[in-house]
């Protein structure tokens, strides 16, 4: 009788409402939350002038803040304030701290904005980690015990509404970033840090608007206090008592506290000892923004016509989760549940890390074509010498006791293997050429230097000046130019130009009062595309017409030869790749991300409910946090491997982390197998529904008697 009356129950109760203003408000803050942190590494480098190293580490302290702090959000909601006044007024403090950074990034002081930004961050920190597990949990909360199923479709649609928002902020935030121009500068940090801004406002106030709708439970009061005197009176208790030897460790305090704690404190412990081997996925996903963005770096991102940035390829995850979870929830799931596959959560949750594994191996595949290319630098104590002639002569070189070297005009060859340090007297002897033969005192003094022969009053000079193999972060290609021109420069003011349709760059040159017409420039880093070139007219203004053109392709290091008279048939603009461009399509990543994201369906997603579900009902925020900070000490794993150094290449560290994951996940498996569900039902629900007999829909998802 009761169990008719259930299921008439059940299909009369209406979808909570209240959710919308929960998914609305979790939207705009996981925008806000991408948007500021897509941008963020590249702003500590290129603003704040942070080397590679401190914005790693400030990048990665600023993840891991953000994932510890759930826990004592956790504290707030579960122990004092409740989930929604703990939403409320830490969303408050978070909305502040966006504020804060997007203030401290206006133009000013470099100290200043490095201490307001570093002060915005930490805010930032506490107020995203804060409500982290209260969110969700909340979310939970509006469904009753009759609304399992319902509950579960939710925290899809909960991380559907995480990655819609990510996907829009990995995509607007750069363009807002690069393509915007404010205080003088050729790029809007401000605005790119203040629409985020904007939009946690936003969340506050849907948030706010669904109050009249949420259902609000009552915490526990103190629980983490009530539960760390607990465990502390039971074992001390146990180590003293002389009693009959119980059946848990936990029951010896039963003489002082409530028997409903101590089941919810072993239910706890029982949820905790699942999580132990879930950090590990979270150092392979969370390597999306580090290691793979890293290898997108050194791989071709031209894709009809448009070059797609190394940091763009994390949006695939956001994207395909938006994809993948309706075909996971209306075809995957129940295709395999009618196979009686995938039924139970730690099932899907084992499976999914697996599959996460698997991506690993193919990103390492990937890194191995990748390293057949990368270039090959001296060893100790050697120099490479690219040598330029920058002259209409061909020559014939002796550089000291190194065999005889010809160079036709405008081309380049390179001399490996020389002894850095050492003096070589060096014979230029032109073959056809009125120039006269000439004879100079080299050394080297770098890895890698380059050199330009050029004439000078009929004579044969050279410039020469350390060079580079090292590509960018962020795989944009390098360009220098060597030049010997009539114009004269007389300032560091003048500038040959580089124009594209849409960029443009000035090559200022490095000039002595020896040579003013014939010099080198800095290396520019400079997107991807074709190129004008145009001379110097005067110190401010360039000649209308370009004098050539230059194609550019990702990871490539290039140097530009320009020779140019007053005779326009007396031109030359010669190309040299110091660094060839990458050849492997950046979209190669593709099949790694889409991998990747099916094992985060079935990992992460169903984690979520999972710890909901099973948490004890005064425990959810608690239990929630648990899974966030698995997150933190993801992160933590990967810093420690990668500062151990423990391969020389990428590709072994990557096939390292498959086969740990997938170590793991055997480990995972067998606790998974002698894991026993718990009810997720409400209190003052009956006892048969607690036991889950007559709970179909809950049998039917956990299969709790078997």
């Amino acid at each position: 009788m009761f169990f008719l009356l259930q299921e008439e129950h059940q299909e009369k109760e209406k979808y909570p409402k209240a959710v919308f203003f929960i998914l609305g408000n979790e939207f705009c803050e996981r925008f806000c939350y991408y948007g500021m942190r897509t941008i963020l590494t590249i702003y500590l480098t290129e603003e704040l002038l942070y080397n590679d190293s401190s914005a790693t580490v400030i990048f990665h302290s600023f993840v891991m803040l953000s994932y510890f702090t759930p826990l004592f959000g956790a504290l707030l909601a579960d122990s004092w304030l409740g989930k929604f006044k703990t939403i409320l007024y830490i969303s408050i403090v978070y909305a502040i701290g966006n504020i804060i950074l997007s203030v401290g990034s206006i133009p000013n002081d470099l100290s200043i904005m490095k201490g307001v930004t570093l002060l915005g961050l930490f805010i930032i920190g506490v107020g995203t980690g804060g409500i982290k597990p209260c969110v969700s949990a909340f979310g939970g909360d509006q469904f009753s015990s009759n609304q399992e199923k319902q509950r579960q479709k939710f925290f899809s649609i909960f991380y559907f509404a995480i990655n819609s928002g990510s996907v829009i902020s990995t995509l607007a935030t750069p363009i807002l970033r690069a393509d915007v121009h404010c205080f003088n500068n050729n790029s809007c940090y401000p605005l790119a840090y203040g629409i985020p801004a904007i939009l946690m406002i936003v969340a506050l106030a849907l948030f706010l608007i669904g109050k009249p709708l949420y259902i609000m439970r009552k915490n526990e009061g103190n629980i983490f206090k009530s539960v760390f005197q607990c465990i502390c009176h039971a074992i001390s208790r146990k180590s003293k008592s002389k009693e009959k030897k119980k059946s848990h460790w936990l029951d010896y305090a039963e003489d002082k506290f409530d028997k409903d704690l101590i089941k919810d404190i072993r239910t706890l412990f029982h949820v905790l000892w699942v999580f132990l081997p879930v950090p590990l996925f979270w150092a392979l996903f969370d390597q999306t923004g580090s290691s793979w963005t890293l290898q997108a770096t050194k791989m071709n991102g031209e894709v009809l016509g448009y070059h797609i940035k190394p940091d763009q390829m994390q949006v695939m995850n956001a994207i395909l989760i938006i994809v993948f979870i309706p075909v996971f929830d209306y075809a995957v799931y129940p295709l395999f549940s009618k196979c009686n596959l995938l039924k139970k959560p730690l099932q899907r949750i084992a499976v999914g890390g697996f599959i996460s594994a698997l991506s690993f191996v193919f990103a390492g595949f990937i890194e191995l074509g990748l390293e057949s290319s990368y270039p090959v630098f001296p060893g100790p104590g050697l120099t490479e010498l690219t040598i330029i002639n920058n002259s209409p002569c061909n020559l014939q070189l002796t550089p000291g006791s190194y065999p005889e070297m010809k160079i036709n005009a405008f081309e380049f060859s390179t001399l490996k293997d020389i002894e850095m340090g050492k003096e070589m007297t060096w014979e230029f002897n032109p073959v056809n050429c009125s120039a006269t033969k000439s004879s100079h005192l080299l050394n080297t003094s770098s890895p890698i230097e380059s050199m330009m022969i050029f004439l000078n009053d009929d004579g044969l000079q050279y410039i020469k000046t350390e060079d580079s193999k090292n590509r960018t972060e962020d795989g944009e290609p390098q360009i220098r130019l060597y030049f010997s021109t009539d114009f004269k420069f007389s300032s560091n003011e003048s500038s040959f130009k580089l124009e594209s349709t849409i960029k443009e760059t000035f090559l200022i040159p490095n000039i002595t009062d020896k040579f003013s017409q014939s010099g080198v420039t800095e290396y520019h880093k400079i997107p991807p595309g074709r190129y004008n070139l145009y001379l110097p007219l005067n110190e401010t203004a360039h000649q209308q017409e370009p004098i050539g053109d230059v194609t550019l392709k990702s990871a490539g290091i290039y140097i530009a030869i320009l020779r140019q008279t007053s005779s326009l048939n007396d031109t030359n603009l010669t190309i040299v790749s110091m660094v060839e461009p990458s050849t492997l399509s950046i979209l190669w990543q593709i099949p790694s991300y889409a991998i990747l994201t099916v094992g985060e369906i079935m990992f992460s997603i169903t984690g979520l409910e999972f710890s909901y579900s099973q948490a004890p009902q005064s425990m959810k925020s608690v239990v929630q946090a648990a899974w966030l900070l698995t997150v933190a000490f993801g992160n933590l794993i990967v810093m420690i491997i990668a500062k151990l150094s423990l391969f020389e290449k990428k590709s072994y560290e990557l096939f390292m982390f498959a086969v740990l994951m997938a170590l793991d996940m055997l480990a995972f498996s067998v606790i998974a197998y002698f894991y026993k569900y718990v009810n997720s039902g409400d209190d003052n629900v009956s006892k048969s529904v607690l036991n889950g007999k007559d709970n179909k829909s809950y049998e039917e998802e956990t299969d709790f008697n078997k």
